[in-house]
């Protein structure tokens, strides 16, 4: 005991010290936590118990999955990971995959070094197709349904999301804009917590996300529903904090061969149901937005052939 207080107190914070991993680091995850063991905290030593006896499953969980199967709270979850030198849970998922998930096999999951291009292809629109007709089993239609009208009749709309979730966000303005609604979307993050600090009553936060643990992303969205807005959320993950906080689930199923932040089939999926949406919204007043669809299409063909 004696020992491990002196180790602390050498150490800033009282935390063991930490080395930025490299890809090349041959120190597996594995062996990251056995060697930092001895100098965690109670609860942090049931997570790195728990996680070395399913070490091969635990790249599937989410924080509230692990919290729940290692009887810990999601804070002690992150404390941990940052503990054995993580920036956070999703830094310790990818360093885990990597000792998981075979060489051959991390660059993309579905295809591997000697395919053709038509077997490349074909492996590619199978995982896509396959993930498009999961969202489409499990997509809730009466939540489409109260999301369109939310949206129709809401006096704003701002769309949250980060990295390849703020490209689907900007594309979803594009829809909605050729049906005359007009979107609110940032890519500046500052820009995007200040707008979501000016909605209110009537108006509709939709955060798209595949892990729905982007702390930015979190704090937009508790931001509106502070402010009396309507929360949704189109999201990947299972069990997510972004549960906990919008109305509205929607979600875009994902590729289990994966192990990525995020893969391009969850985007295809989160699109179509923006397209569920935008053309459930054109159906309750059929002649009105196809009157408004005409001539946003009337307004661009002067920069055609």
């Amino acid at each position: 005991m004696a020992a491990e207080i002196a180790y602390r107190a050498e150490n800033v914070g009282g935390r063991i010290p930490t080395k930025k991993k490299e890809i090349g680091d041959m120190v597996s995850s594995r062996e990251n936590i056995e060697q930092r063991l001895p100098f965690l905290t109670g609860q942090e030593t049931k997570v790195a118990n728990y996680i070395l006896s399913h070490y091969s499953s635990v790249i599937q969980c989410t924080v509230a999955d692990l919290a729940q199967k290692a009887d810990v709270s999601e804070a002690t979850i992150v404390r941990f990971c940052r503990s054995i030198g993580y920036k956070g849970f999703t830094d310790f998922k990818i360093n885990t995959a990597r000792d998981i998930i075979p060489k051959e096999r991390q660059l993309d999951p579905v295809v591997v070094e000697g395919d053709s291009t038509e077997t490349i292809c074909r492996k590619i629109f199978a995982s896509e197709q396959k993930v498009l007709e999961n969202t489409l089993e499990n997509l809730n239609f009466d939540a489409v349904q109260e999301v369109s009208e939310k949206i129709l009749h809401a006096g704003k709309l701002a769309i949250y999301g980060t990295g390849g979730s703020n490209a689907v966000a900007t594309d979803a303005r594009h829809k909605f804009l050729k049906i005359g609604i007009a979107a609110l979307i940032y890519s500046d993050v500052d820009l995007q917590l200040m707008s979501s600090t000016l909605l209110g009553e009537g108006d509709v936060a939709m955060c798209i996300s595949y892990s729905g643990s982007n702390l930015h992303v979190i704090n937009c969205m508790k931001n509106a529903k502070a402010k009396g807005a309507y929360c949704v959320g189109i999201i990947s993950q299972p069990k997510t904090p972004l549960d906990k906080i919008v109305h509205t689930r929607l979600s875009a199923a994902y590729d289990l061969d994966y192990f990525q932040s995020e893969s391009v089939s969850t985007r295809i999926a989160q699109l179509a149901i923006l397209d569920c949406i935008v053309s459930s919204i054109e159906l309750q007043d059929y002649d009105r937005f196809n009157n408004i669809v005409n001539e946003t299409r009337i307004a661009t063909t002067e920069s055609k052939y």
